[in-house]
Protein backbone atom coordinates (compact mmCIF):
# COMPACT_ATOMS: atom_id res chain seq x y z
CA UNK A 1 0.00 0.00 0.00
CA UNK A 2 2.88 2.27 0.75
CA UNK A 3 4.31 2.29 -2.32
CA UNK A 4 1.10 2.33 -4.44
CA UNK A 5 1.20 5.76 -2.17
CA UNK A 6 4.42 6.47 -3.29
CA UNK A 7 3.60 5.98 -6.86
CA UNK A 8 0.84 8.17 -6.35
CA UNK A 9 2.58 10.92 -5.07
CA UNK A 10 5.27 10.88 -7.60
CA UNK A 11 2.30 10.74 -10.48
CA UNK A 12 0.78 13.88 -8.77
CA UNK A 13 4.24 15.88 -8.63
CA UNK A 14 5.16 14.81 -12.25
CA UNK A 15 1.09 16.08 -13.53
CA UNK A 16 1.77 19.17 -11.01
CA UNK A 17 5.34 20.34 -12.36
CA UNK A 18 3.97 19.73 -15.99
CA UNK A 19 1.54 21.73 -15.79
CA UNK A 20 3.54 24.67 -14.16
CA UNK A 21 5.83 24.40 -17.06
CA UNK A 22 3.12 24.82 -19.38
CA UNK A 23 0.74 28.02 -17.43
CA UNK A 24 3.37 30.54 -18.66
CA UNK A 25 1.64 33.31 -18.40
CA UNK A 26 1.20 36.08 -21.21
CA UNK A 27 3.71 38.60 -19.17
CA UNK A 28 6.85 35.15 -19.48
CA UNK A 29 5.65 35.09 -22.62
CA UNK A 30 6.51 38.71 -23.61
CA UNK A 31 9.35 38.05 -21.49
CA UNK A 32 11.13 35.38 -23.27
CA UNK A 33 10.08 36.79 -26.83
CA UNK A 34 11.68 40.02 -25.69
CA UNK A 35 15.08 37.99 -24.51
CA UNK A 36 14.91 35.73 -28.08
CA UNK A 37 14.60 39.48 -29.97
CA UNK A 38 17.34 41.42 -28.21
CA UNK A 39 20.29 42.65 -29.84
CA UNK A 40 22.52 42.41 -26.86
CA UNK A 41 25.23 40.30 -26.56
CA UNK A 42 24.36 39.45 -22.98
CA UNK A 43 21.78 37.73 -23.83
CA UNK A 44 22.81 35.52 -26.62
CA UNK A 45 23.49 32.40 -24.11
CA UNK A 46 19.74 32.71 -23.07
CA UNK A 47 18.46 32.77 -26.44
CA UNK A 48 18.26 28.89 -27.44
CA UNK A 49 16.07 28.14 -23.66
CA UNK A 50 13.57 30.95 -24.80
CA UNK A 51 13.23 29.76 -27.53
CA UNK A 52 12.47 26.16 -26.64
CA UNK A 53 9.57 27.55 -24.29
CA UNK A 54 8.31 29.71 -26.24
CA UNK A 55 7.94 26.76 -29.03
CA UNK A 56 6.76 24.91 -26.83
CA UNK A 57 3.51 27.27 -26.43
CA UNK A 58 2.84 26.42 -29.87
CA UNK A 59 -0.01 28.55 -31.10
CA UNK A 60 0.16 31.25 -27.70
CA UNK A 61 3.46 32.03 -28.67
CA UNK A 62 2.70 31.91 -32.57
CA UNK A 63 0.01 34.65 -32.01
CA UNK A 64 2.00 36.45 -29.34
CA UNK A 65 4.83 36.52 -32.75
CA UNK A 66 2.56 37.58 -34.69
CA UNK A 67 1.90 41.03 -32.69
CA UNK A 68 5.08 41.97 -33.51
CA UNK A 69 5.01 42.06 -37.51
CA UNK A 70 5.70 45.16 -38.75
CA UNK A 71 8.13 46.43 -36.37
CA UNK A 72 10.81 47.35 -38.75
CA UNK A 73 13.84 45.25 -36.39
CA UNK A 74 16.06 42.53 -38.23
CA UNK A 75 16.31 40.68 -34.50
CA UNK A 76 12.13 41.14 -34.36
CA UNK A 77 12.05 39.44 -37.15
CA UNK A 78 14.47 36.68 -36.85
CA UNK A 79 12.67 35.88 -33.65
CA UNK A 80 9.30 36.03 -35.25
CA UNK A 81 10.62 33.27 -37.79
CA UNK A 82 12.65 31.42 -35.38
CA UNK A 83 9.13 30.72 -33.34
CA UNK A 84 7.10 30.13 -36.00
CA UNK A 85 9.05 27.84 -38.11
CA UNK A 86 9.61 26.30 -34.60
CA UNK A 87 6.02 25.38 -34.09
CA UNK A 88 5.54 24.06 -37.54
CA UNK A 89 1.96 23.64 -38.92
CA UNK A 90 0.16 25.14 -35.87
CA UNK A 91 1.39 28.73 -37.38
CA UNK A 92 -0.27 28.50 -40.63
CA UNK A 93 -4.09 29.16 -39.73
CA UNK A 94 -2.79 32.37 -37.69
CA UNK A 95 -0.41 33.24 -40.54
CA UNK A 96 -3.37 33.33 -43.41
CA UNK A 97 -4.76 36.22 -41.13
CA UNK A 98 -1.81 38.40 -41.71
CA UNK A 99 -1.51 37.50 -45.45
CA UNK A 100 -5.07 39.42 -45.18
CA UNK A 101 -3.56 42.74 -43.69
CA UNK A 102 -3.48 45.73 -45.61
CA UNK A 103 -0.18 46.25 -45.12
CA UNK A 104 2.07 44.81 -48.19
CA UNK A 105 5.22 44.62 -46.00
CA UNK A 106 3.48 42.53 -42.99
CA UNK A 107 1.52 39.96 -45.84
CA UNK A 108 4.62 39.34 -47.47
CA UNK A 109 6.58 38.52 -44.42
CA UNK A 110 3.66 36.45 -43.27
CA UNK A 111 3.95 34.60 -46.86
CA UNK A 112 7.60 34.09 -46.25
CA UNK A 113 6.97 32.56 -42.96
CA UNK A 114 4.12 30.14 -44.69
CA UNK A 115 7.15 29.43 -47.22
CA UNK A 116 9.47 28.56 -44.59
CA UNK A 117 6.78 25.68 -42.59
CA UNK A 118 6.94 24.09 -46.18
CA UNK A 119 3.73 22.50 -45.52
CA UNK A 120 0.79 21.83 -48.00
CA UNK A 121 -1.44 23.27 -45.45
CA UNK A 122 0.20 26.46 -46.87
CA UNK A 123 -0.45 26.19 -50.19
CA UNK A 124 -3.97 27.19 -50.88
CA UNK A 125 -2.94 30.60 -48.77
CA UNK A 126 -0.56 30.87 -50.77
CA UNK A 127 -1.97 30.24 -54.09
CA UNK A 128 -4.24 33.70 -53.14
CA UNK A 129 -1.81 35.59 -51.96
CA UNK A 130 0.08 34.40 -55.40
CA UNK A 131 -2.76 36.31 -57.75
CA UNK A 132 -2.27 39.52 -55.21
CA UNK A 133 -1.99 42.89 -57.41
CA UNK A 134 0.83 43.96 -54.94
CA UNK A 135 3.75 43.42 -56.47
CA UNK A 136 5.98 42.38 -53.63
CA UNK A 137 3.60 39.88 -52.04
CA UNK A 138 3.05 38.39 -55.47
CA UNK A 139 6.35 37.82 -55.69
CA UNK A 140 7.13 36.51 -51.99
CA UNK A 141 4.00 34.30 -52.23
CA UNK A 142 5.46 32.53 -55.42
CA UNK A 143 8.61 32.06 -54.05
CA UNK A 144 7.29 30.56 -51.34
CA UNK A 145 4.76 27.91 -53.23
CA UNK A 146 7.77 26.01 -54.04
CA UNK A 147 8.29 25.13 -50.97
CA UNK A 148 5.03 23.64 -50.13
CA UNK A 149 5.10 20.77 -52.34
CA UNK A 150 1.78 21.03 -53.55
CA UNK A 151 1.17 20.41 -57.43
CA UNK A 152 -1.81 22.22 -57.19
CA UNK A 153 -0.11 25.25 -57.50
CA UNK A 154 1.48 24.42 -61.04
CA UNK A 155 -0.89 25.64 -63.02
CA UNK A 156 -0.10 29.47 -60.59
CA UNK A 157 3.01 28.80 -61.32
CA UNK A 158 3.13 28.68 -64.64
CA UNK A 159 1.17 31.25 -65.56
CA UNK A 160 3.42 33.93 -63.42
CA UNK A 161 6.16 32.76 -65.54
CA UNK A 162 5.01 35.65 -68.13
CA UNK A 163 4.60 38.38 -64.80
CA UNK A 164 5.94 41.71 -65.92
CA UNK A 165 7.87 41.58 -62.67
CA UNK A 166 11.12 39.88 -63.47
CA UNK A 167 11.51 38.64 -59.75
CA UNK A 168 8.43 36.56 -59.93
CA UNK A 169 9.56 35.26 -63.10
CA UNK A 170 12.45 33.89 -61.07
CA UNK A 171 10.51 32.58 -58.49
CA UNK A 172 8.15 30.96 -60.39
CA UNK A 173 10.96 28.97 -62.72
CA UNK A 174 12.37 28.02 -59.31
CA UNK A 175 9.04 26.99 -57.73
CA UNK A 176 8.50 25.07 -60.60
CA UNK A 177 11.84 23.06 -60.24
CA UNK A 178 10.98 22.05 -57.05
CA UNK A 179 7.70 20.98 -57.36
CA UNK A 180 9.01 18.56 -60.39
CA UNK A 181 6.05 18.59 -62.60
CA UNK A 182 6.65 17.33 -66.25
CA UNK A 183 3.80 19.27 -67.29
CA UNK A 184 6.18 22.88 -66.20
CA UNK A 185 9.25 21.94 -68.37
CA UNK A 186 8.01 22.77 -71.66
CA UNK A 187 6.31 25.95 -70.25
CA UNK A 188 10.17 26.95 -69.07
CA UNK A 189 11.97 26.48 -72.13
CA UNK A 190 10.92 29.89 -73.27
CA UNK A 191 12.48 31.21 -70.70
CA UNK A 192 15.59 30.72 -71.51
CA UNK A 193 15.39 33.36 -73.74
CA UNK A 194 14.23 35.97 -70.94
CA UNK A 195 15.54 39.47 -71.29
CA UNK A 196 16.99 38.56 -67.57
CA UNK A 197 20.26 36.51 -66.75
CA UNK A 198 18.67 35.71 -63.55
CA UNK A 199 15.67 34.01 -65.17
CA UNK A 200 17.19 32.36 -67.93
CA UNK A 201 19.15 30.76 -65.59
CA UNK A 202 16.72 29.89 -62.82
CA UNK A 203 14.84 28.31 -66.02
CA UNK A 204 17.76 25.97 -67.13
CA UNK A 205 18.20 25.00 -63.38
CA UNK A 206 14.08 24.10 -63.26
CA UNK A 207 14.09 22.12 -66.25
CA UNK A 208 17.11 20.26 -65.66
CA UNK A 209 15.65 19.59 -61.96
CA UNK A 210 12.22 18.14 -63.47
CA UNK A 211 14.34 16.15 -65.34
CA UNK A 212 11.93 15.97 -68.07
CA UNK A 213 14.07 14.06 -70.43
CA UNK A 214 11.38 14.81 -73.67
CA UNK A 215 12.09 18.42 -73.61
CA UNK A 216 15.36 17.86 -75.33
CA UNK A 217 14.03 17.15 -78.43
CA UNK A 218 11.61 20.65 -78.08
CA UNK A 219 15.56 22.42 -76.80
CA UNK A 220 17.08 21.21 -80.65
CA UNK A 221 14.33 21.97 -82.41
CA UNK A 222 14.43 25.63 -80.59
CA UNK A 223 18.34 26.03 -81.45
CA UNK A 224 17.64 25.27 -84.61
CA UNK A 225 15.02 27.99 -84.93
CA UNK A 226 16.28 31.21 -86.77
CA UNK A 227 14.61 33.48 -84.11
CA UNK A 228 17.05 32.53 -81.27
CA UNK A 229 19.82 35.25 -80.32
CA UNK A 230 23.59 33.76 -78.68
CA UNK A 231 22.65 34.04 -75.39
CA UNK A 232 19.47 31.93 -75.81
CA UNK A 233 21.73 29.55 -77.96
CA UNK A 234 24.18 29.52 -74.94
CA UNK A 235 21.23 28.69 -72.36
CA UNK A 236 20.06 25.67 -74.63
CA UNK A 237 22.68 23.86 -74.71
CA UNK A 238 23.75 24.75 -71.00
CA UNK A 239 20.49 23.04 -70.51
CA UNK A 240 20.84 20.30 -72.85
CA UNK A 241 23.95 19.73 -70.87
CA UNK A 242 22.21 19.61 -67.68
CA UNK A 243 19.64 17.00 -68.65
CA UNK A 244 22.48 14.97 -69.93
CA UNK A 245 19.72 13.69 -72.78
CA UNK A 246 21.67 11.24 -75.28
CA UNK A 247 19.27 12.83 -77.81
CA UNK A 248 21.82 16.24 -77.25
CA UNK A 249 24.44 14.48 -78.08
CA UNK A 250 25.38 15.24 -82.06
CA UNK A 251 24.61 18.57 -81.61
CA UNK A 252 27.38 18.90 -79.21
CA UNK A 253 29.42 16.68 -80.71
CA UNK A 254 28.48 19.42 -83.94
CA UNK A 255 29.36 22.46 -81.96
CA UNK A 256 33.11 21.66 -81.30
CA UNK A 257 33.61 22.05 -84.52
CA UNK A 258 31.66 25.34 -84.87
CA UNK A 259 33.89 27.94 -86.02
CA UNK A 260 32.55 29.79 -83.02
CA UNK A 261 35.06 29.42 -79.72
CA UNK A 262 32.35 30.39 -77.86
CA UNK A 263 29.81 27.74 -78.95
CA UNK A 264 32.89 25.56 -79.10
CA UNK A 265 33.61 26.30 -75.67
CA UNK A 266 30.09 25.93 -74.58
CA UNK A 267 29.52 22.68 -75.49
CA UNK A 268 32.48 21.64 -73.95
CA UNK A 269 30.81 23.17 -70.72
CA UNK A 270 27.79 20.85 -71.75
CA UNK A 271 29.47 17.81 -72.30
CA UNK A 272 31.06 17.89 -68.85
CA UNK A 273 27.27 16.71 -67.65
CA UNK A 274 28.05 13.39 -69.58
CA UNK A 275 29.86 11.25 -66.98
CA UNK A 276 30.69 7.50 -68.27
CA UNK A 277 31.00 8.44 -71.76
CA UNK A 278 33.87 7.20 -73.55
CA UNK A 279 32.88 9.08 -76.57
CA UNK A 280 32.34 12.42 -74.87
CA UNK A 281 35.76 11.74 -73.29
CA UNK A 282 37.60 11.32 -76.25
CA UNK A 283 36.06 14.01 -77.85
CA UNK A 284 36.75 16.51 -74.56
CA UNK A 285 40.30 15.56 -74.62
CA UNK A 286 40.88 16.19 -78.37
CA UNK A 287 39.24 19.93 -77.50
CA UNK A 288 42.27 20.32 -74.94
CA UNK A 289 44.14 21.26 -78.56
CA UNK A 290 41.69 23.27 -79.73
CA UNK A 291 43.04 26.76 -81.31
CA UNK A 292 41.21 28.89 -78.25
CA UNK A 293 42.49 29.13 -74.73
CA UNK A 294 38.78 29.64 -73.67
CA UNK A 295 37.84 26.17 -75.16
CA UNK A 296 40.99 24.43 -74.22
CA UNK A 297 40.16 25.64 -70.24
CA UNK A 298 36.27 24.43 -70.71
CA UNK A 299 37.38 21.31 -71.87
CA UNK A 300 39.92 20.65 -69.18
CA UNK A 301 36.94 21.65 -66.47
CA UNK A 302 34.32 19.41 -68.42
CA UNK A 303 37.17 16.11 -68.01
CA UNK A 304 38.06 17.37 -64.94
CA UNK A 305 34.29 16.85 -63.59
CA UNK A 306 33.71 14.00 -65.38
CA UNK A 307 36.65 12.18 -63.70
CA UNK A 308 35.28 13.65 -60.25
CA UNK A 309 31.76 12.33 -61.17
Amino acid sequence: MNSIKRYAVLVLSFLIAGNAAFAITQKQLRHEFLILSAGDIEYRSEKPAARKKLVGQGKRAVWLAIGYIGRKSPNIEMAIASVITGVGEDAVEPLTYVLTRPDEDEAAFAAYLLGKIGSEKSAVPLMLAAKSSGERLRSVAIGALGNCGDTLAVPILIEALADTMPSVRRKAAHSLGQLKDVAAARALVPLLGDSCANIRYAASYAIASIGDSSVATLLLERFKGDSIDEIERFHIVETLGLLHSRRALPLLFELLEDPSFLDRGFACQALGHFRGNYEVANALKRSLHDASGFVRMMAGAALKSIQNG
